[in-house]
């Protein structure tokens, strides 16, 4: 018996390797298919056999050591990077923060200049649902905090662990959608290079129930929650969507030589290394900005290199390319979490450091900065003049009518909006409603202004630029898609942020009076009085921020072609101006490339005066310019205009908020604004040619 057990045990085991043969066989052919495919027919390298065996996955990819290190390096490199262009730049914008300072009145900021006073610990909406993330569904309790954290648990995690142990999404440029065929469309986009099947199903997509939710961020597999109702997915995919805009714009909501110097660092890498959209503001926190750099100058190293190598059947290639990309991001997220913490060490020494040594010698470097500004300006200005002339002001007028339609129209909507609520909080007053109903009437209808209403985003929505707006902008200017959506959430966070402060301003301002058991005529009287004290705060915040979104985005558009068009330009003759002590804080190319944006930016300006109405209402179909053609001008008035801009705002005393007063509404008559623009063109042009630019 024993013999005939071995005979078949070896007969067993024979019938198995043949079977493990004829199926590597089977996968090297399929393999070696899509590998000439993605290859132009050269198939496997020597020795690849083996380590495409050991990296068949199951449901999770792991990466080597070799590209493990890949990944570290990269990210060394761009932090060593960072860290050069960061200094520089902070140097730059703590001296105009002390110079401000010093100069500035004592009126209050804005409230979109304002610090976020966003509570932690309170919960906007939580629950329990299925969802589905790394490909596997499980029921997990899902929570968005008041700071809009988005924690998702495992109810086998919190029970072995207690409840710390939680994941935080990261939502941060990521998508929110509510039906398969648009999470599909996003998941193609992610895999354009990725040849085969196209039929492959992602986990994610077998939602039980018929009310998805997806979260689709650029690295990461998708997540989805499956609702029990549409009311449900609504105000879930509403929550996520303003979580979305919140931690996207996290660090365009700091107003600090910290953050400036961090947003124009990045922007100067990308510059030089040539390999991103330049225009595009970055999204999210440090570290998932520098992340999503690694990411995309690894992309072409993981396509060409790392992608061929993973084995995997036709019809699942699409999802081990997103299983590539998360396991990747998630590295380079984790080696960037560690090299920040000695940065940031590092750098605060330094600011301490540079705070003091510019404040001793404020007296002197600020003059001097001022001196090499006007230099630079005199020396250039011929060439910034024809460039305006022939790059800039024909494509402009048309420019500002698509970018600030969707502005005013969005702007409109949501004061409309608020005056609508203000008005039913008023009703509640005068509708002898009970006086314990009063206060909790009250908290409702301001509460109808929260993120999770569909009211609120239908309006946020209104801002984004129609299809063929940013057509006819790539088309003209030469810009990428990726421009846009960094502006439209940046442009929503603070929209979202003014209105909400106006909002906890109001019920701040009636818990003043005690007047909640009096009569229903004197709440109405002091409930009126509330409204118009808010209503004021809130048109004066809105004219501000309506202006400095469409002066924003008109100058993401438009600078570039300003940029190339004025050229580069020998600035070592200014060296020389600088000692090597002033050196450390006095950089010419810096103060070159501020002159530009300052001198394009007080034009751009000077057009908006004549196009924005001073009322809330959506702009008609054409936008009428005084300065529509360049043959309507002549040439002495022209040079008046474009002194004008130089001079309105120059690099010295340009706020960080970059704040329009409101000087940049349109008079009321046509007469006013021709008056208005002769004499500031006949004030300008003594003041510029004279003696430059004064900062």
């Amino acid at each position: 018996m024993g013999f005939i057990e071995s005979r078949a045990a070896k007969w067993q085991a024979a019938n198995d390797r043949g079977r493990r043969r004829r199926k590597d066989k089977q996968w090297a052919k399929d393999r070696r298919v899509a590998g000439e495919e993605q290859t132009g027919g050269r198939g496997f390298r020597s020795g690849e056999k083996k380590h495409i065996t050991d990296r068949k996955m199951g449901g999770r990819l792991s990466l080597t050591s070799k590209e493990h290190n890949y990944i570290s390096e990269r990210v060394n490199d761009i932090l060593d990077n960072l860290t050069h262009h960061y200094k520089r730049h902070y140097c730059f914008h703590l001296l105009k923060h002390l110079r401000r300072k010093n100069t500035e009145t004592s009126e209050p900021r804005p409230l979109i200049q304002r610090a976020d006073a966003l509570p932690h610990g309170g919960i906007i909406t939580e629950g329990t649902l299925p969802q589905c993330m790394d490909g596997i569904w499980t029921y997990c309790h899902l929570q968005v905090c008041s700071n809009f954290a988005v924690e998702s648990r495992n109810s086998r995690e919190v029970f072995e662990g207690g409840w710390s142990c939680k994941t935080e999404l990261v939502l941060s440029g990521s998508h929110i959608c509510t039906s398969v065929p648009e999470n599909c469309a996003l998941v193609c986009e992610m895999c354009q290079h990725v040849t085969g099947k196209s039929d492959d199903r992602l986990a994610c997509w077998d939602c039980p129930t018929e009310f998805p939710v997806f979260i689709q961020h650029p690295y990461g597999n998708p997540v989805c929650l499956a609702t029990g109702s549409r009311e449900e997915q609504t105000r879930w995919a509403n929550v996520l969507r303003a979580a979305v805009r919140h931690q996207s714009s996290a660090l365009c909501r700091e107003d600090s030589p910290e953050s400036r110097a961090f947003l124009d660092a990045v922007l100067s890498m990308k510059k030089l290394r040539g390999r991103f959209q330049a225009e595009a503001c970055p999204i999210g926190c440090e570290e998932e900005v520098l992340a999503g750099m690694g990411m995309e100058e690894m992309k072409s190293y993981l396509k060409e290199t790392v992608f061929p190598r993973i084995c995997t059947y036709r019809s699942r290639r699409r999802k081990t390319w997103i299983k590539l990309l998360s396991e990747v991001y998630k590295a380079a997220k984790c080696h960037v979490n560690t090299a920040m913490v000695d940065l940031k060490e590092e750098l605060s020494l330094y600011h301490l450091s540079m705070k003091k040594r510019i404040s001793a010698g404020l007296h002197q470097v600020g003059p001097l900065q001022d001196h090499l500004a006007n230099a630079i300006t005199e020396d250039t200005y011929e060439q910034m003049l024809r460039c305006l002339q022939l790059a800039i002001i024909p494509r402009l007028p048309r420019t500002l009518q698509e970018v600030a339609a969707p502005v005013c129209d969005g702007f409109a909507s949501i004061w409309e909006y608020f005056m609508e609520t203000c008005d039913d909080v008023i009703d509640v007053a005068s509708a002898n409603t009970p006086e314990k109903d009063v206060k909790k009437e009250l908290l409702t209808l301001l509460d109808s202004l929260g993120p999770d209403k569909s009211r609120m985003w239908e309006c946020l929505d209104r801002l984004e630029l129609s299809l063929e707006a940013r057509e006819w902008l790539q088309d003209t200017w030469r810009v990428r898609g990726e421009i846009w959506r960094p502006l439209l959430l940046r442009a929503q966070d603070a929209l979202y942020k003014v209105v909400n402060m106006c909002a906890q301003m109001f019920w701040r301002q009636v818990l003043r009076y005690q007047c909640f058991s009096s009569e229903p005529a004197h709440l109405t009287a002091a409930l009126c009085r509330v409204r118009d004290k808010v209503v004021k705060n809130l048109e004066s915040e809105l004219l501000v921020l309506r202006s400095e979104s469409i002066l924003e985005a008109t100058l993401r558009i438009t600078l570039p072609a300003f940029e190339q068009g004025v050229n580069k330009q020998d600035l070592s003759r200014y060296d020389a101006m600088v000692s090597s002590e002033e050196s450390l804080v006095i950089q010419p190319d810096i103060i070159f490339n501020s002159t530009l944006r300052e001198i394009l930016s007080s034009y751009i300006q000077s057009e908006m005066k004549y196009s924005l109405p001073q009322t809330f209402i959506p702009l008609p179909v054409c936008i009428s310019s005084p300065r529509s053609s360049i043959s309507d001008l002549s040439e002495p008035v022209y040079h008046e205009e474009l002194a004008h801009g130089v001079c309105q705002h120059t690099p010295g005393y340009m706020s960080e908020g970059s704040s329009l007063d409101s000087e940049t509404l349109c008079p009321s008559s046509v007469s006013d604004r021709e008056d208005t623009l002769d004499n500031s063109e006949k004030h300008v042009l003594a003041s510029w040619s004279g003696n430059g630019p004064m900062l």
